[in-house]
């Protein structure tokens, strides 16, 4: 059984809502405040891994699923 990344509990910690000012990373845009995203992480080269936030549906881009 294949998992996708959008299920994939060790991509994705919890849905929760994203401070002021970020932005999505799959389709970019600006993140709503009280908007439901997923929260996770990315590994830098150095220093801890930074915190990214993902729309919980599918982003207004074509063919991107958070």
């Amino acid at each position: 059984m294949a998992i996708s990344n959008a299920t994939d509990a060790r991509q994705w910690e919890y849905v929760t809502y994203a401070p002021s000012g970020h932005r999505c990373t799959a389709c970019k845009k600006l993140i709503k405040p009280l908007e439901p995203v997923r929260r996770g992480h990315a590994d830098r080269s150095s220093g801890p891994p930074e915190v990214i936030y993902r729309h919980t549906g599918e982003c207004l881009v074509k063919g991107v699923v958070a």
